[in-house]
This record gives structure tokens, sequence and C-alpha cells, in this order.
């Protein structure tokens, strides 16, 4: 590169900045060096650099680049207080001191003074750490050792300081996680038991507890810890943000979310809050929530690739395709041998149909982590195998290995019974899926006894309603198409159907009417539902426009949508009410067929709990139809039911009818659904891409003697 002259400097420094705010730090970090070539007493340039150290959370770095710029510039208020921000960032009591003492001898403005000291005070929620006669620096050295990345030598440290003060909380605290980080979860586990023995209040170090139960699997154990933490230290950020992140593990994603949220009001600048935040929004449906959330990340210079690979999968969800693969292709440009920024984009091309292209991207995967099941299990959505398949080979020896972890056997499991039925191996099939579907089971238990209060709560919350005779009035008359059912009952296929006809966008599991209607119904304590009549007119008119305009802003481009949420069968006659224009499509399958297709598919981690064991699967579909005959009884009419073995065996004459009962005129192309090339992020990802077929049917029948738990348990629905 040539000298830089002088003259270009604040062109230079535009497009640093530039760079700076999207996210693109080497890039911007070199420019700024540049600059100081040239041009060494820029404060600017130095204050920019410090930002982007500290961004990455280099604190060394940060604060020596932000010293030299104070140096330069001692009155400038930004700088005292981003240093501010990388000392409350690093925790280290030591430099904080010195800072605090520099920043009054510098006689600045009293308010500023002010400012920077109520920042680097302890932080509310923050418990008392006791070190009885044990000397502050010993402690230190031995959470700089941990801090440093050396656990082994941490761990020595402490064990020589506890010969001397063997009752001190905060020695076990730290001893717990240097064996945490040593991969010793038995001796960490002790550990942190023993601190909260010495001190139950130890908020730290039950904190700590809380992620090395999480880590570990032991989600309930994780949430009851972090919870116990905030009872005591309610403001405490680092256990809201671990509160929300073993609740989406659980499953219990709009509790985690709302943790999450509260974690990074009270400190925005936890990098893996707000990752975890936008992922976890892109998993409840809210995809242009998670959008902003993680530009913002990248933004306040998180450039890592895992933000740029959420942010496509964000961006993908709310239909920026050309935005979406930009992304991808920024976290595989600074991390491209990352085995999951190469499946998270093959699976994002999936749902677009681009299974070639997929495929490429799957066994590159595969080649740099092959022990990895899920990349195998995506990989087989829309990859058939042959029984000559050398991958085939490479899957049963990782299954067979005992180090694998339990989550990767589960997932080679799915990915091999799947295998197992294409390659017509009948007889092996339960080999892998019974494993794979009791290791889900075990970490994810269904409470049934729960779900029939909910069923038979949301029956008598109805019960007094009469909806022939009940009217909004002023109630919208947005007439969208709510498509609902059993999972793999067929609702993905009749959504794609409704989706190719012109007047209608398919938005798939929207997920947003349901939760709505449900948390206005519950009792102050959320135990229970209140009677829906106690729902006055103008509650119920905001339903349907709060529903009404979160469907439109999704689908513009067209007068009507669909929403594909499998749980809209509860609520059919609320929304009915809220929505009296809205048409409502009931799918319906062999319960045999549809329930083993359930237990030989994998969910998203904490979603339909019930499907991992056969006698849950019958008891939760008797549920199911009890749900299905109430509504029958209350809104006769109310919705079209439609039979996959019917649509199958004569597809225009159910199609027929069921643009008819949508309010929809006929249109050619809905026989033609597999060639829409809308985005699927269903598990019928390939399915829907295919001409409709026979083969899935009765295909329970192959294995009547493993299914026997299911179909005793489904009885006389059979």
């Amino acid at each position: 590169m040539l000298p830089l002259n002088p003259n270009q400097v604040k062109p230079l420094f535009q497009e640093a900045l530039s760079l700076q705010s999207k996210g693109q730090l080497d890039a911007a970090e070199q420019r700024y060096r540049t600059i100081l070539g040239v041009a060494p007493k820029l404060v600017e340039a130095h204050f920019q650099l410090g930002r982007i150290a500290a961004a990455r959370r280099n604190f060394d770095e940060a604060l020596a680049h932000l010293a030299r710029a104070r140096d330069l510039k001692p009155s400038e208020p930004a700088i005292w207080q981003q240093m501010a921000e990388v000392l409350a960032a690093a925790a280290d009591p030591a430099r904080t001191r010195g800072f605090l003492q520099q920043a009054k001898s510098a006689r600045l403005d009293p308010k500023l003074l002010l400012a920077l000291q109520q920042r680097l005070a302890p932080r509310k929620g923050s418990s008392k750490i006791e070190i009885g006669t044990a000397r502050p620096q010993d402690i230190q050295q031995a959470i700089d050792l941990l801090r440093k990345g050396r656990p082994a030598e941490a761990e020595a440290r402490v064990r020589a300081l506890l010969t001397q003060h063997p009752k001190l909380p905060i020695l076990f605290n730290i001893l717990g996680g240097a064996l945490g980080a040593q991969g010793k979860a038995a001796g960490a586990r002790a550990a942190y038991e023993t601190a909260l023995k010495l001190d139950p209040a130890y908020g730290e170090a039950r904190d700590a507890y809380g992620r090395l139960l999480l880590k570990e699997g032991d989600l309930d154990g994780a949430v009851a810890a972090f919870r116990r933490v905030l009872r005591d230290l309610p403001d405490y950020a680092p256990a809201l943000g671990n509160l929300g992140l073993a609740l989406c593990a659980k499953g219990e994603a709009d509790a985690g979310v709302v943790a999450l949220r509260h974690a990074l009001k009270s400190d925005p600048r936890q990098p893996e809050i707000r990752l975890a935040l936008g992922a976890n929004l892109v998993a409840t449906r809210d995809a242009p929530e998670a959008v902003e959330i993680l530009r913002e990340a990248l933004a306040q210079g998180d450039d890592r690739p895992i933000v740029h690979v959420r942010l496509a999968e964000a961006l993908g969800r709310a239909g920026a395709r050309d935005e979406a693969l930009a992304e991808f292709d920024a976290a595989l440009a600074r991390a491209p041998d990352w085995a999951e920024a190469h499946a998270a984009r093959a699976v994002y091309l999936q749902s677009l149909g681009e299974f070639e292209a997929a495929e490429q991207g799957f066994r590159k995967a595969i080649a740099l982590d092959p022990g990895n099941g899920e990349h195998y299990r995506t990989f087989g959505a829309t990859y058939r195998f042959a029984a000559d398949d050398p991958l085939l080979a490479q899957m049963e020896r990782y299954f067979d290995d005992p180090s694998i972890s339990d989550a990767s056997r589960m997932q080679f499991g799915f990915a091999l019974a799947r295998a197992m039925e294409q390659i017509k191996a009948h007889d092996r099939v339960f080999t892998y899926l019974r494993p794979a579907n009791d290791l889900m089971s075990k970490r994810y238990p269904f409470d049934m006894a729960a779900r029939a209060r909910t069923v038979a709560g949301t029956r008598a919350a109805f019960a007094g309603t009469d909806f022939a005779a009940r009217r909004i009035e002023g109630a919208t008359d947005y007439a969208p198409i709510f498509v609902t059912g059993m999972p793999r009952s067929g609702t993905t296929l009749v959504e794609q159907i409704l989706a190719s006809h012109s007047q209608v966008t398919g938005l798939g599991e929207v997920g947003f009417a349901v939760p709505l209607i449900s948390r206005a119904m519950l009792t102050p304590d959320g135990k229970d539902y209140l009677p829906f009549d106690a729902l006055g007119d103008e509650v119920i008119r905001g339903f349907g426009e709060e529903i009404a305009a979160h469907l439109r802003a999704r689908a513009p481009d067209t007068p009507r949508a669909t929403d594909k949420s499998i749980q809209t069968y509860m609520l059919m006659g609320a929304i009915r009410l809220a929505m009296p224009r809205a048409r409502f499509v009931l799918v319906r399958r062999d319960p045999r067929d549809l329930l083993f297709s359930i237990y030989k598919n994998y969910f998203r981690e904490g979603t339909h709990t019930y499907a991992y064991d056969l006698a849950t699967l019958g008891r939760y579909y008797r549920l199911f139809e009890e749900m299905v005959d109430f509504w029958r009884e209350k809104l006769p009419g109310g919705f079209h039911e439609i039979q996959y073995e019917d649509l199958v065996a004569n597809p225009e004459e159910e199609t027929r009818k069921l643009l008819a009962a949508c309010a929809l005129d006929w249109e050619d192309q809905c026989l033609s659904f597999h060639e829409n090339r809308r985005q699927v992020s269903t598990l019928s990802v390939h399915q829907v891409r295919q001409p409709l077929y026979a083969s899935s049917m009765a295909a329970w029948k192959r294995y009547e003697k493993e299914l026997a738990p299911l179909i005793e348990a489904l009885g006389d629905l059979v």
C-alpha cells in the first residue's frame, strides 16, 4: 500500500467508521492503524481502536488505546465514559480503584465524576463476598489463572489456599470453575455445593452452579438454581440471562425470551445474552425483532461468525433471501472451516427447495465434524440413503461408539432409523429409533396430567359461551386461513396447496394467536383459565385486530394468509369470534400412521415433548380428539375437516372442497403445489416439493408389534 497522504486521513477515517458500524471490525481496525501511521496523535483513532478491542473483550488492549486517547485529550468525557464501560465489563477491582483515583485527580466535571463512580459501583444484585483472613492478591491470582484459560493451575492454587482457609466459600466457587473448565463435572458440582452449604446466599456461586447444571443437561436443576439467585438478588443480570437460556433449552421459549429481555435491559452489553435472545426470537417466530437484535449486536462490534449465522437464520425467516445468504457468506468468510455454519446454510437451502446446493453444504459439514449426528439427521431430511452408502456405515460406527455424547447418539439414532426405512431394513428401524426416543424422553419428560388439566380447563372456560348467538361489533374483516391439526397429519401439505393460490401467502407456523388469547384467559396465579365470557367485547375485538395486524405485516402482498400453527385447534371458537371471516381447516390422518410418523421424527428440542414415548403419544391423541369433539359440538360447521388419506386418493376433489371452504375460487396451480418455491421450514420440507404419493399410508402395519403400547393407548379410536 502506498504511504498515506495527510489529506487522505479524513475520508479514510469516515470509511473506517462505516466499516465499524457494519460490524466489519478487522477491516476497520486496519484502516485506523494505517491512519495512526501518519497521524499517531489522532485521538479519535485511538478511541475507536479501544472500542473495537472492547467489543472483542480484549480488555487490556482496549484500556491501552483508551488511555492513550485520554492522555492526548484528558478532558473529553466520552473517553472516560468508555474506559468505565470497559472496566465494568472486565470486573477488575484493582484497576477500577486506580481508574477512579485518576478520575478524582483529573479535576473532571463533578457530574461526570459522579457518573463514573455510579457506573463502577458494585452492581445492584451482587452479593457480598467474604474472604476471611485470606490475602486478596492470592485469591485474585487464582481468578486470573482461571480467566487466562489455565484451569489446572487455578485448581492447584486454590487447593493450596484451602489448606489454610478450608471454610472459605469463594475458594470453593473458584475451584468449581476450575474443575468445570477441565471437564471434571462431578468435582465441580461438589465444589459449588460446598460453597453454597457454607454460604446459601452466595449468588455468584449459585449462578455458576446453575451454569454447570445447564451444561450437564440438568435443566430443572439449573432453572431452580437461577430462580433461587433471583429470589435473593432480583436485579442480578447474569442470573436473569442464564435463566432465560435454561428456560429456552427446556422448551419454554416464551418465558425464556422474557427473561433474556430483562437481562439485556439490565445490562445491554452482554453479547451472549443478545445472541441467545436473537436466536430464540427466531425459534418463537418473531423474526423481525430477531433481525433487529442481531444487527444491534454487529453494530456493537460483536462480529463473531455465530452472530452472522443467527442473523442469516432470522433474515431467512423474515423472507429476506439474498440478505440471509449474504450473512451466511459473511460467517463462512470469517470461519471457512466451521461445520455449523455450513450446516446452517444447508438447512436454509433445504427450506428453499435447493436440495443439490444443500447437499454440498451438508457434506462439507460432515467432513469437518464427522462425529456430530445432527449433520446427518438434517441432511437425511432430503437425502435418500442406499444400502452401500459409506455415510450409512459411518453413522453406525458413531452410534455404537461409547465415547460420543447422548445428544449426538440421539441424533444418529433418528438419522439411522430413517435410513433403515429407506433401504427397507424394517427389522432394524426400532434398533435405532427406540434408543433415540428414550434419550429424548429422558431429557424432556412430559407431564401428561398437566396436559389433561389444560384441555379440561380450556373446555370448561368455553363451556358457557354461546358461539351461535354472540357477536363482536366492529370485529376485523380480515380473513386469514388457520390450518391446524396434529404434527405430521398433513398440515404443511394443505398449507402448500392453499399458498399456491394467487390470493394467499403461506406464513407457516406463526404461533401468535394462541399465546395472545391464552395469556388473557389465565387467572392471576397462572394455574387456571377464566370463563371466556368474562372477557368483554373490546378485549375480544382487540384480539382480532392484533392478530390481523401481525399477519398483514407478514403478508402485505396478498389479501389472504395462512397460519399453520399446530395448537390453533385449542382456541378455534375464541379466534372465530375475534375474526368472524377467518376460516379454519383441521387436517386429520389415521392416528397409527400419524403418531408413528411423530415418533420417528425429531422435533426442535424442548418442543412436542409428548412425542418420545409410544403410550404417551396415544394418550395425548385422545386428548386431541376430546378437544376436537368439543368444538364440533360448540361450533357446528365452524371448521372444515380434511382427511389426509382422502386428499391423496382424490386430490382434485378434495382440493376443490378445501378452496370452497376457504372462500377461494378454483385455480389450477393449486394442484401443482409441489412446484411452489415458497420457503418451507417444517419436517415436510421434502414431501411438499413432490407430487402426492400414497407410500406413507398404512406404514404402521410393518411395525405393529413394536407399536403395541401406542395402539393399546389409542383403544377404541382405532
